[in-house]
Order: structure tokens, then C-alpha cells, then sequence
């Protein structure tokens, strides 16, 4: 949204005389490493990317690819570390007080997801489930609600026979599907055969989860 609002402001303050090349300078990789090739990329496939997993924040993507194009300037964007200089650090003060006081500029294309805590103590992010038709059970702790509504589900893997939990994954689910797949409880699902674009396409049942799980051995 900060990138999107300094693209505005340029398209309404410019031309310049002496100015021919504007740089945006940011701490989000996440601007810095899909803006150029990758966000286009999804926008001319519906949002999703070439495994076909729908990607988060489409409506944002959209509404920043239009205000470059608008721009009518040469912009680059540029990553740099947060706080790393003063006026990195006056930025960021100026930010936090800016969402502690609230306004009118609410993202109302923003959708809520869920967050819950993983079983498996680690820092590790995340991986894709390499789906191949598994019947497994499963723990949701995070979902997040992606391009036409479909859910992206992390989640533990639990094992009955061991009662302990292991990996942290993610994978798809329909809407429907995905509400049902509440944070904290377990569900054995059925996957799909592609671990490319691993999708929970059913769940078989309900099952109950132990207070205190044994620890992986």
C-alpha cells in the first residue's frame, strides 16, 4: 500500500523539469523480488502462478501495477535493510504512528485469515506438501484467504500411532472446504496428486487431538 500511495502521489505532483528517473526505495523483498517479471506474470494468469497456486493480495498487485504504469516516469525500486539510516528510521517512526492513529485509507480488499500456533518448535517457514493422494491427518495454525476465496492452509502433520507432530506445510482448499478445517483442531484429508499445487480436496473426518502430545523422538 506504501508503494501504491507513492506512485499516486507522483502521478499527481509530476511533470518535473529536472527529474527523469525516480527511485522508490523500500524494505519489502517481497515488492523488490516480484514486481518486475513475476507480478505481471500472475496478473495475465488470473492470479496464480505457473503451478497454478493463487497468489495472496491480487487486488493489491493490481491497484500497484496500474499506478506504475499510470506514473509516466521512469521508476525503479531499490531494497534496502529497515532502519539501516536516519531517514529509514524517521520512515518507519512516521509509519507506526500513522497506523496507531487509524483513518479513512482502509484496504477494503483485504480478506482475513487466521493464525494459530504450530505444534513443531522450529523457525522453519512453511514448505509446499508434496501431494501424491495421501490420507492423512493434519493441524491448520495458519490460513490466509487468496485470489476468488480459496484458502492457503499451513499446517502439522500429526501421526496417530506416535501421537506426535512433525513438518510444517501448506496446501489449498476451496472455500467451502477450507472453513471447515478449523485452526487447532484435527482433520484427516484426502490430497491431491499434484505436488506442484498440493490441494486438500476432502475431509474424511473429524479427530480428536491429545492436550499434550508426545515430543518427536
Amino acid at each position: 500500500m506504501a508503494c501504491i500511495r507513492a506512485l499516486k502521489w507522483i502521478r499527481e505532483h509530476r511533470p518535473w523539469t529536472s527529474v527523469q528517473r525516480i527511485q522508490v526505495v523500500t524494505d519489502s523483498t517481497y515488492i523488490t523480488n516480484n514486481l518486475r517479471y513475476n507480478a505481471p506474470n500472475w496478473k495475465k494468469n488470473d492470479w496464480c502462478n505457473r503451478h497454478g497456486q493463487p497468489m495472496a493480495n491480487d487486488d493489491l498487485w493490481d491497484e500497484l501495477l496500474k499506478a506504475q504504469s499510470k506514473a509516466r516516469i521512469r521508476i525503479d525500486f531499490l531494497w534496502q535493510a529497515g532502519k539501516t539510516s536516519q531517514i529509514a528510521r524517521q520512515v518507519d517512526k512516521a509509519a507506526k504512528a500513522a497506523a496507531k492513529r487509524g483513518g479513512l485509507d482502509v484496504d477494503t480488499g483485504y480478506r482475513p485469515g487466521g493464525v494459530s500456533r504450530s505444534m513443531v518448535k522450529d523457525r522453519a517457514v512453511a514448505e509446499r506438501f508434496p501431494a501424491n493422494g495421501q490420507v492423512v491427518v493434519i493441524r491448520p495454525y495458519v490460513k490466509k484467504i487468496m485470489h476468488q476465496g480459496v484458502h492457503r492452509i499451513s499446517f502439522n502433520m500429526f501421526d496417530e500411532d506416535s501421537q506426535t507432530y512433525n513438518g510444517k506445510y501448506f496446501a489449498f482448499a476451496e472455500k467451502d472446504l477450507g472453513a471447515e478445517l478449523h485452526m487447532g483442531n484435527g482433520h484427516k484429508v484426502r490430497f491431491n496428486l499434484d505436488p506442484n499445487h498440493p490441494r486438500i480436496l476432502e475431509r474424511v473426518e473429524e479427530v480428536s487431538l491429545p492436550k499434550s502430545p508426545r515430543k518427536p523422538t
